[in-house]
């Protein structure tokens, strides 16, 4: 990854949180439980940078509030030194959800749907996938395909493949090679690694629970517990990450 100290790079850190807090909801519209408590971390730009917690601990409150598909109820969020309420804040944002689209429309038209988001036709769009279809193996005929109807690693292809169309400055990927036989998952990690020879500035935002893969990739990890953030810190890819990671749950007992 890019050295983020170094002072030409155009921001320092592509995402800030700042204490940012959210609740629930009741039936009635008024807020409930608290789940996010003045959450505050910095990701550096050119990072590989993982969100880690236990199920429940808050990540997806987290990442839905940076993509703007939850209000921010309290607390602020920049990205790519841009206040993330701003909509120009997330045109160069692609994101990767665990789940795949499961609509009854061809992954042709979905990418394409995508692709005028950032400002392209349709040719456009289709001339900038196919070399991602070809890196990743996947036959050009399976465009064609609708979504509900692909299998779930072909599915899984196409959501990577979104996420790259707007040639994004932060990538937030949600267990991105779920679903993948283990060659694919090698060529997304492959992927990846490309795109940052190519993109210096890119930073990757990781949400998963693959201690593997975290280990093998991952240079800056933050804790979530609880609705609480743990601990921040660089991670030094020889360190014992399995060992550190089983101390701290029991540490916090999550």
């Amino acid at each position: 990854m890019v050295n983020t100290t170094n002072k030409t790079l155009p921001f320092k850190y592509a995402l800030v949180v700042h204490k940012l807090n959210a609740y629930a909801t009741n039936a009635f519209g008024k807020p409930s439980n608290r789940l996010l408590f003045n959450v505050s971390f910095k990701v550096p730009t050119g990072s590989m940078c993982t969100f880690i917690g236990h199920n429940g601990a808050g990540k997806t409150t987290t990442v839905k509030s940076c993509l703007g598909l939850r209000a921010i109820q309290s607390g602020k969020i920049t990205i790519n030194g841009i206040d993330g309420q701003n909509i120009l804040a997330r045109q160069r944002v692609g994101y990767i959800p665990e789940k795949g689209n499961i609509e009854k429309i061809t992954a042709r038209n979905f990418l394409i749907e995508v692709g005028a988001f950032y400002g392209m036709n349709a040719s456009q769009t289709i001339k900038k996938v196919y070399p991602m279809l070809k890196f990743f193996e996947l036959p050009t005929n399976r465009l064609d395909v609708k979504l509900n109807k692909l299998s779930s690693g072909q599915n899984k292809i196409i959501t990577i493949i979104q996420a790259f169309l707007g040639d994004p400055y932060l990538i937030i990927a949600d267990e991105p090679t779920d679903n993948l036989d283990p060659e694919t998952r090698d060529i997304f990690w492959d992927f990846v690694h490309e795109y940052h020879t190519k993109h210096p500035y890119a930073t990757f935002f990781l949400i998963t629970h693959n201690l593997d893969e975290i280990e093998k990739y991952t240079d800056h990890l933050v804790f979530l517990d609880h609705g609480r953030i743990k601990k921040e810190m660089g991670h030094d890819r020889s360190a014992g990450l399995r060992e550190m990671y089983r101390k701290l749950r029991h540490k916090w007992r999550i």
